[in-house]
């Protein structure tokens, strides 16, 4: 059954890959700070100031501007850095006009002097989202173990999709180690699912 699964999201990632670099090519994303106050306006989450975002790859919607928005309403910037090992992310403090460097799978990362904190929102790349709040990954697993381990130490925080609206699926295939994300933010509207 766990071999059907995997086979399935192999080929679910096949898939939404392909969609997200033809919604990459035939978009003019322009970033809505709107909708981000939306999300930002709610009571719980208006006065949360650690927030991780992520650094925008291939054809992942672009984070430069969501990134920008977020310092200049005073919060505290943080990306996550991968533990090959552990499986479990690890959130370094970003400060503006550092050099970055390069971490796994190539992507940015502040670095290795940089105060790591853990994040109260955490804004999570996909290739798609579904109806109901869950997120196809890339595979690795590690947004879905570090969601794990802040529960299993009793940590509070809120999970955010960032994403294109045309990512949105009527189901993802999944399992039981997958998450359901609080909310998902795309250029269009924000999507509710606590």
């Amino acid at each position: 059954m766990m071999n059907d699964i995997i086979f399935l999201k192999k080929q679910q990632r096949e898939k939404f890959t392909s969609i997200r670099k033809a919604i990459s090519k035939k978009n003019t994303y322009r970033f809505n700070p709107i909708n981000i106050d939306q999300l930002l306006k709610n009571k719980k989450l208006n006065n949360l100031k650690i927030i991780s975002s992520f650094f925008s790859i291939k054809s992942e919607i672009p984070t430069a501007d969501l990134n920008e928005y977020l310092i200049s309403k005073n919060k505290i910037l943080l990306f996550p850095v991968v533990n090959l090992k552990s499986k479990i992310l690890s959130f370094r403090k970003f400060k503006k006009n550092q050099n970055l460097v390069e971490g796994s799978y190539k992507i940015p990362e502040p670095p290795l002097e940089n105060e790591e904190l853990i994040p109260n929102l955490i804004f999570v790349p996909c290739l798609a989202f579904d109806i109901r709040g869950y997120r196809l990954g890339y595979g690795g697993g590690y947004y879905d173990s570090t969601f794990a381990y802040f529960k299993s130490i009793n940590h509070q925080f809120i999970s955010v999709g960032f994403a294109y609206d045309d990512q949105k699926v009527n189901g993802v295939i999944r399992d039981q180690f997958d998450y359901k994300l609080n909310y998902v933010l795309t250029e269009k509207q924000l999507y509710t699912f606590v």
